[in-house]
């Protein structure tokens, strides 16, 4: 491609860019918002917009970044980085990673992102998610921007580029007529200029501060991964259940919620014997302590019990027979078969109770003064009673914490969350979808078809409905 800068080469008689603002019309395309044109005139020996002159040299600037020869190339080493380099130094790589005492960083887990950190594609792709973030609509921002810029000589369009869509980030890559993709941040800091435009821009990052930023994001990339093999630090420990369970798989909890809150690191170890069912397994959560997970003896002692009770329960025992596909997961946390964190979930406490039954009294005196709420007040019932007392059987602490917790998948993607209470009772507490073993969202008076709900129905052990 021959520069602009060349003898001979002739300014063109006009410049028109042209700015678009597209809103979001959630529809999955763009609607123009508005639209601004700046005419750059080339009036005898001088470029004028609107009625201030432009300088033929930003003029001449602006084409001659717009034609250069490398702005087709998108390399690493246009961002200054040492591909020889980063093939062949894994391990100071990983120390460049601003979280690494997130992990153990055992040996399975070190072999298994050295070939993440030393692939040179993962860099590639990285580099372009950094070059195109802010692409899309969020919930605060529903405008996207868009830059044409047209070159014009009596008349004729001599060179026309276009940049993305953007709502953040940068203007590049930009289009050419020839339908070639143009990487140059220079080309936006002359516009800026031209423009004359109060935005602040700020240049993609190159060298060590690149370098540094595409490891922690590669790695976060494959943290799931990483978790998963955590486990192997603790592979004495897993192996001392071998002799009362075949090990499935095990691997750290990867993020909190379901199952564990505020725990420390958790190795989940799935295990399998002949005292369960085909579609039965067993979970068991093993907190670290020290250097160490938490006792085996708990798990071997305990198992047969829990495995017995919940496989005795009629309606559940027959479901899983007449559907071989599904799965029940029985929890064991450590030496129980349910946590802190799940009683607070399903029971609340005392404290949370109180406060329920404080904020109804408050609200029903008020409805019976006749004094008019700006809120529906059954609702905002509902609402307290699920965030103070969960599922408002408020059982005794040394009742609950006898209970077994499991989980229900079937083959079309519905999950139910279950509680074992120590009399035999059933709590079916998670509905995750449109059914939870042969229960229908219907049998608990939810109107949609899918979607996480809280029934809080108890049943006996044949599957029918106890009333509160």
């Amino acid at each position: 491609m021959t520069s602009l800068t060349a003898v001979g080469q002739t300014l063109p008689d006009s410049v028109v860019i042209t700015y678009n603002m597209y809103v979001n019309d959630f529809s999955g395309s763009d609607n123009i918002y508005r639209t601004d044109n700046y005419s750059i005139i080339l009036d005898g020996k001088k470029y004028v917009l609107n009625g201030k002159r432009v300088a033929k040299s930003k003029i001449l600037y602006l084409l001659t970044e717009l034609t250069k020869s490398d702005n087709i190339d998108n390399s690493l080493a246009k961002y200054e980085l040492d591909t020889n380099w980063i093939k062949s130094h894994p391990e100071d790589l990983l120390n460049l990673y601003s979280d690494k005492e997130r992990i153990d960083w055992n040996e399975q887990q070190k072999e298994f992102i050295f070939k993440k950190l030393t692939d040179l594609l993962n860099y590639r792709e990285e580099l372009s998610d950094f070059l195109s973030n802010g692409g899309s609509y969020t919930m605060h921002n529903s405008y996207k921007n868009e830059f044409e810029i047209k070159f014009y000589t009596k008349g004729t369009i001599t060179k026309e580029v276009k940049s993305r869509k953007y709502v953040w980030g940068y203007k590049m890559p930009w289009t050419n007529q020839s339908g070639d993709t143009l990487y140059n941040f220079n080309i936006e800091t002359i516009l800026k200029d031209i423009l004359s435009t109060k935005e602040k821009l700020k240049a993609p990052l190159k060298g060590d501060k690149l370098q540094k930023y595409l490891v922690n994001k590669i790695i976060d990339n494959y943290m799931a991964s990483l978790y998963k093999l955590s486990a192997y630090s603790y592979k004495k420990e897993i192996d001392e259940l071998n002799t009362d369970f075949n090990v499935v798989s095990f691997e750290e909890v990867y993020g909190r919620g379901r199952y564990i809150w505020n725990e420390p690191k958790t190795m989940k170890i799935v295990l399998k014997n002949k005292l369960m069912y085909e579609n039965v397994y067993l979970n068991f959560l093993a907190s670290k302590y020290g250097n160490t997970i938490y006792s085996r003896d708990s798990v071997k002692k305990d198992y047969a019990d829990y495995i017995n009770k919940v496989q005795s329960i009629k309606f559940i025992s027959d479901y899983l027979k007449a559907n071989p596909n599904s799965r029940l997961d029985i929890y064991y946390f450590n030496n129980r078969g349910i946590n802190d964190y799940n009683i607070q979930s399903v029971n609340k406490d005392s404290i949370g109770w109180a406060r329920h039954d404080k904020w109804v009294e408050s609200l029903r005196w008020s409805e019976k003064n006749n004094i008019k709420m700006t809120f529906d007040i059954d609702q905002a019932i509902k609402t307290s009673q699920q965030n103070d007392c969960g599922c408002n059987y408020r059982f005794d602490k040394s009742y609950i914490e006898k209970a077994i917790f499991f989980e229900v998948h079937d083959a079309n993607n519905n999950s139910s969350i279950w509680f074992l209470l120590p009399d035999n009772k059933v709590l079916l507490y998670i509905m995750d979808n449109s059914t939870a073993l042969n229960f229908r969202r219907s049998d608990f008076n939810d109107k949609k078809d899918y979607g996480l709900i809280y029934p809080c129905v108890t049943f006996d052990t044949n599957g029918q409905k106890i009333p509160r």
